[in-house]
């Protein structure tokens, strides 16, 4: 369904600035009998002239894209360090408790699960109930519920209010920016925080990372953006920090109006800095498409020069990231034979839009590439790590952005 309203400040001058045209979802993995018959829907990447706030105009049924997930936060083994550090992190600013915690999108309970080892109460929502049963396996209290008001209001009945509320990767997925913020205001204890990251819009902007653009990832959100979006609801920044995970993240501390916590000065730095890039500009963002546009043109044609050299090009990560590129770029199953993902759920399944086969890393020595694309680029550290033996054999891996370049 096509949208004319921002999410954000709700002004009906939406501008178009990079057109996908009609692409796969990205998360839906196909087996070889559903190919005929897979859907495509328009995707495209607007600016609101009032607010300034990017976002996509095409909004799917949330329950086609969530109820049945098949991203697992367990699998990297980096977000499982991640994890760690975000206890000590979060914990160390509340000083009076152990706090309650809330994790809104909680995925199969990685996060929650190091909070609970060291003796917080937690509890998880997440729409995906095959997630969930996850997370529940793993002993982590969990809702199968998309989270809004209704479902805060359900949490506060049976479980009463949160000291910290945890959102990673949650703001760019909802169409209902206020119901959620809502939900939070009410769960949030008076001197209580919420924690919330999103991919970095001044790192997507710098790097040309077009390829988070999918059908999930509905609004990409500015610091400026999300000042905005709390002030509306009652709650207000007063910390920022900037984060690698994902590509560079951003994780924003929102607390009650009234809050006792002082506003850092990362706060107005980051504000600063955004205005100086011209994220808040629309010509940028318009900048930002024809460059998108010769990106595609650049990435194609270094594959197609590796393979008229007779070199094998192989994709690692079936990330939702990696759909959106490899649909957007035309690179298909003409010229890529195989994609490496470390998830069961994914393996045996064909990639959206492109119907190139998955298989787990084990495959990549039969493979007989010569290639890596790194289409899993946020995790590439990681990546190369794990497949030492293919460097060590004179493998190359192939990072796509901000410009296709050789990592070895």
């Amino acid at each position: 369904m096509r949208v004319k309203n921002c999410r954000v400040c709700g002004a009906a001058d939406l501008k178009v600035v990079l057109d996908f045209g009609d692409v796969a979802l990205a998360d839906n993995f196909l087996t070889k009998a559903q190919i005929e018959s897979e859907e495509k829907y328009p995707l495209r990447l607007c600016i609101c002239s009032n607010c300034k706030h990017v976002q996509i105009d095409e909004i799917i049924d949330p329950s086609i894209l969530f109820e049945h997930y098949v991203w697992e936060t367990g699998i990297s083994t980096s977000i499982i360090k991640f994890a760690a550090e975000l206890y000590d992190n979060l914990v160390s600013r509340f000083e009076k408790r152990k706090p309650r915690v809330l994790e809104i999108a909680c995925n199969d309970g990685s996060i929650l699960s190091v909070f609970q080892k060291n003796g917080c109460d937690v509890l998880g929502v997440d729409p995906a109930k095959n997630i969930v049963d996850i997370a529940k396996s793993r002993g982590v209290n969990a809702l199968a519920r998309f989270f809004n008001l209704e479902t805060a209001n359900h949490v506060l009945s049976e479980y009463g209010q949160k000291d910290i509320i945890i959102a990673r990767n949650v703001l760019a997925h909802v169409s209902d920016l206020h119901g959620l913020m809502k939900g939070v205001k009410v769960l949030l204890s008076d001197d209580g925080f919420a924690s919330i990251e999103f991919p970095q819009l001044k790192t997507t902007y710098k790097e040309l990372q077009y390829d988070q653009v999918f059908h999930e990832h509905i609004g990409f959100h500015s610091l400026d953006s999300v000042v905005k979006l709390c002030e509306l609801h009652g709650l207000k920044v007063f910390d920022a920090e900037e984060l690698w995970i994902h590509g560079g993240s951003l994780r924003v501390f929102v607390q009650h109006d009234q809050g006792a916590r002082d506003i850092n000065v990362s706060v107005d730095r980051l504000l600063n800095e955004e205005i100086e890039l011209g994220l808040l500009e629309e010509s940028s963002w318009f900048d930002f498409g024809i460059r998108a546009l010769a990106h595609r043109s650049a990435l194609k044609n270094e594959i197609e020069r590796l393979i008229a050299e007779d070199k094998k090009v192989i994709v690692y990560g079936a990330s939702g990231k990696g759909q959106s590129l490899l649909q957007f770029c035309d690179i298909n199953n003409k010229l890529i034979e195989c994609v490496i993902d470390k998830s069961e759920m994914k393996q045996g399944k064909y990639t959206p839009g492109t119907h190139i086969p998955i298989y787990p890393p084990s495959h990549i020595p039969e493979s007989g590439a010569d290639v890596i694309l790194l289409c899993a680029w946020n995790f590439a550290d990681e990546i190369m790590k794990q497949e030492a033996e293919f460097a060590l054999k004179g493998g190359k891996f192939l990072h796509p952005v901000p410009d296709p370049h050789f990592l070895n």
